[in-house]
C-alpha cells in the first residue's frame, strides 16, 4: 500500500463513527457536539441556552433520549440538562447538570434501611456521575448535581436579557372549553420563566432543527447503515413471502434480521397490511392493539412500511408493496409501475439547489400522464370510492399550489415525504432549497377503495454535491426483481 493510501485510509476512517469515550455506546466522539454547540451559539448570540434530556427514569428502554438534547452532548444519563451561556472575552460557559451516583435508582427493597439502595444489584449502568470523568467523556468542562441546578442556573444566566429553552412539542387535544395540557418542553419552559423573572424566553428548537437538516459524515454513515440493515429485511421478507402468513409475521421477520445485523430497535411501531385492509391510513389503524394482525390471502398485495431501523440512534423508513404468490396481477403490475414511474421521477430531481416543491411536482405530473387526476375528482367519484392520489396532481399542478401543512394527525395535502434522521419524522421544512447533506424519503402513495389496492414505494435519498444517492437502494422494488426473487425462493 502506497503513503498516498494509508494516508487517504486514514481520512476515510476518521470519517466512520467509531466507539465514543462517552457514556453512551452509541455517541458519536465528544468534538462532533461540541462543534453543534459552539454553531448553534453563534446563532442566539449573548444569550443563554437550556435544553433539558428526556426523564427516562423506570421506562423499561422504551423511550429515547429526547432528540435536541442528544443532537447537541451525546449523553444518555437521565434528566441531565445542559447549560450553554456566553463568557467574557468570546468565550463560552458550558454546564452539564447530572443526577448523582444513586439518585433515580430503583431498588425493589424498601429503603428504610439506605445501605439498600448502594447494593450492587442497584447500580446504575453506563450512566454519568458529576466529575472529572463526565467532563472527560463529554468535553463539557463543568459538570453538577441536580440539586444544584436552579442556584446555578441564575449564576450562568446573569445579566443577559434573553434564555433559549424547547419551548414547544406536539399540539394536545383538550375536550372544549378546557384548557389545553402542556407539553413536558412547556412545563420546563415555565419553570425557567419563574426561576428568571423579567427575562425573554425564547424557543430553541427552531433552532437545533435548522442544525439538524445538514448531516455531517457521522450521521450520514449512520443513516446509511440503518438503511442497509433494513434493506436485508425486505430481501428476506421476499424469500417468505407466501399466502397464509400473518402480517405480524412479517413485521416479527424483519425485527429479528435488524438485530442480527446490529440494530437493537425499530423506529417506530410495524406498518405491515395486506388486501383490501390496507387501504385505511396506518395512522387510523394505529388506534387498535393489534394493528398489524391479518392472514395474507394468494392473490393480494402487502403494503410493508416498516424499513425502520434505527443504527447508532438514527432511523431509516422505508415502504415497499410485494405480491403475497410472488407475481403481480396485470391490474396490479399496471398501477405499481405507475407509482414506481412517479418515485423514480421525483428521486431524479434531486439535486441542490432544487425546491422540494420542484421534486414533488415531478412526481405529480406523473400521476397526470396517466391520468389519475381524474380519480381525485370527490364530487363525481364520491366519498367512498375517490381515490387516494399522493402526491395530488389537483392540487399540485391543476391549482398551482404550493407545499402546505401536514401532520401526522391529517391536517394539509399529503405531499411526498419528510426530512430523517434522529427521528423517523425529523421535519416538513422545505421553506429552503435542497442543499448537500440533507436526507429525506420519497413516497408516492396510490389508494384505489374499489379495487383494494395500496401501493406505496419509499426510498432514503441523500442530496450530495453533484446530485443524489439513493440509500436504501439495496431494497428490492422493480416488478422483475421482484418477481424474480420470489420465483428463486
Amino acid at each position: 500500500m502506497t503513503r498516498r493510501s494509508v494516508v487517504l485510509l486514514s481520512l476515510v476512517l476518521a470519517l466512520q463513527p467509531g466507539p465514543s469515550r462517552a457514556q453512551s455506546d452509541v455517541a458519536f466522539p465528544p468534538q462532533v457536539y461540541a462543534g453543534r454547540r459552539e454553531r448553534l451559539m453563534q446563532q442566539v448570540g449573548r444569550a443563554t441556552v437550556v435544553v433539558p434530556g428526556a426523564y427516562l427514569i423506570a421506562n423499561g428502554g422504551h423511550d429515547r433520549q429526547d432528540p435536541t438534547f442528544w443532537y447537541l452532548t451525546g449523553v444518555e444519563s437521565p434528566y441531565a440538562v445542559l447549560v450553554i451561556a456566553p463568557a467574557a472575552g468570546g468565550r463560552r460557559r458550558e454546564a452539564l447538570f447530572l443526577p448523582e451516583r444513586f439518585q433515580f435508582a430503583g431498588a425493589q427493597y424498601p429503603l428504610a434501611d439506605e445501605r439498600f439502595r448502594r447494593a450492587v444489584w442497584n447500580l446504575p449502568i453506563r450512566r454519568l456521575f458529576p466529575g472529572p470523568e463526565a467532563q472527560r467523556a463529554t468535553g463539557i468542562a463543568e459538570t453538577y448535581p441536580l440539586s444544584e441546578f436552579t442556584a446555578r442556573l441564575r449564576q450562568l444566566a446573569g445579566a443577559r436579557d434573553t434564555v433559549y429553552v424547547p419551548d414547544g412539542g406536539a399540539r394536545l387535544y383538550a375536550p372544549p372549553g378546557m384548557l389545553p395540557p402542556l407539553s413536558l418542553g412547556q412545563q420546563f419552559a415555565g419553570g425557567v420563566r419563574q426561576l428568571l423573572p423579567g427575562k425573554v424566553v425564547a424557543d430553541v428548537t427552531p433552532l437545533v432543527a435548522k442544525m439538524r437538516l445538514i448531516k455531517d459524515p457521522h450521521e450520514i454513515a449512520a443513516l446509511r447503515r440503518a438503511a442497509e440493515i433494513s434493506a436485508v429485511s425486505f430481501r428476506e421478507v421476499l424469500q417468505a413471502l407466501k399466502p397464509g402468513m400473518n402480517d405480524l409475521e412479517v413485521a416479527g421477520l424483519m425485527e429479528y434480521v435488524w438485530k442480527r445485523e446490529g440494530s437493537p430497535r425499530a423506529a417506530f411501531g410495524p406498518i405491515v397490511s395486506s388486501g383490501p385492509p390496507a387501504v385505511s391510513l396506518f395512522t387510523l389503524k394505529s388506534e387498535n392493539y393489534n394493528s398489524t394482525d391479518r392472514v395474507m390471502q394468494a392473490g393480494e398485495l402487502v403494503f410493508i412500511d416498516y424499513g425502520a431501523a434505527e443504527f447508532r440512534t438514527y432511523t431509516s423508513d422505508l415502504c415497499r408493496t410485494y405480491p403475497v404468490s410472488g407475481r403481480f396481477t396485470d391490474q396490479q403490475r399496471k398501477y405499481y409501475e405507475i407509482v414506481l414511474e412517479a418515485q423514480e421521477a421525483a428521486i431524479a430531481a434531486v439535486r441542490p439547489g432544487v425546491t422540494m416543491l420542484e421534486v414533488i411536482r415531478a412526481a405529480a405530473r406523473v400521476y397526470r400522464k396517466h391520468g389519475l387526476e381524474q380519480f381525485e375528482d370527490v364530487e363525481r367519484m364520491g366519498v367512498d370510492q375517490v381515490w387516494g392520489v399522493m402526491p395530488s396532481p389537483t392540487h399540485y399542478l391543476a391549482r398551482h399550489g404550493g407545499l402546505t401543512a401536514y401532520s401526522a394527525l391529517g391536517s394539509g395535502v399529503r405531499d411526498l415525504g419528510h426530512h430523517i434522521g434522529l427521528e423517523a419524522s425529523d421535519s416538513r421544512d422545505y421553506s429552503q432549497p435542497l442543499a448537500p447533506g440533507m436526507a429525506f424519503t420519497v413516497e408516492p402513495k396510490l389508494y384505489i377503495p374499489q379495487l383494494g389496492i395500496a401501493i406505496m414505494i419509499e426510498d432514503m435519498i441523500l442530496v450530495t454535491a453533484t446530485g443524489h444517492e439513493n440509500l436504501s437502494a439495496a431494497a428490492p422494488k422493480t416488478v422483475d426483481e421482484i418477481e424474480s426473487i420470489m420465483r428463486a425462493r
